[in-house]
C-alpha cells in the first residue's frame, strides 16, 4: 500500500519546495518531470507538461537558481548544440530541505528567547500604529 507524501492540503512537497526554494508551483512539476524523465531537451519536457517551450525554458531557469536542476550543453557532430537539462537527485533536495528547516527553527528560536517585556511592549506598540 502507498504511503501518501501529506494528508494536509497546505502541507505538501509543491508547498515545502515553492517556500524553501523560492520557486512556482510549474518549476516544481518540471522538476519532478525530469526526476522521473532523466535528462532531457526543454522541448521534451514542454510536451510532456503541455506547454510553451518559452515557459518551460523560464522554468528552468528558475531551478537553475535554485539549484535544483544542471544544464549541460551537448555540441552536435554536424555544428551547433542544444542544452540537456537534469534534476539535481531528490536526496539532495531532501537534505536541502532539512537544512533549511533546521536553520530557520535555530534563527526563530533565537528570537523568540530574545524577546523581553519591554521589547515586546514596543512591537505591541507599532503594530497597533499600523
Amino acid at each position: 500500500m502507498k504511503k501518501p507524501i501529506s494528508k494536509s492540503p497546505t502541507l505538501s512537497l509543491e508547498n515545502i519546495m515553492c517556500c524553501i526554494f523560492d520557486i512556482k508551483p510549474l518549476d516544481v512539476a518540471v522538476y519532478l518531470t525530469l526526476l522521473k524523465n532523466g535528462p532531457s531537451k526543454v522541448s521534451t519536457i514542454a510536451e510532456l507538461l503541455n506547454r510553451d517551450r518559452s515557459t518551460i525554458q523560464r522554468s528552468m531557469q528558475n531551478l537553475i537558481r535554485a539549484g535544483l536542476v544542471r544544464r549541460k550543453q551537448i555540441n552536435l557532430r554536424k555544428g551547433g548544440y542544444f542544452y540537456r537539462y537534469e534534476a539535481i537527485p531528490f536526496s539532495e533536495v531532501r537534505s536541502k530541505v532539512l537544512e533549511t528547516i533546521e536553520k530557520w527553527r535555530d534563527e526563530v528560536r533565537k528570537w523568540i528567547d530574545d524577546i523581553d517585556n519591554r521589547d515586546l511592549e514596543e512591537y505591541i506598540e507599532e503594530y497597533i500604529k499600523k
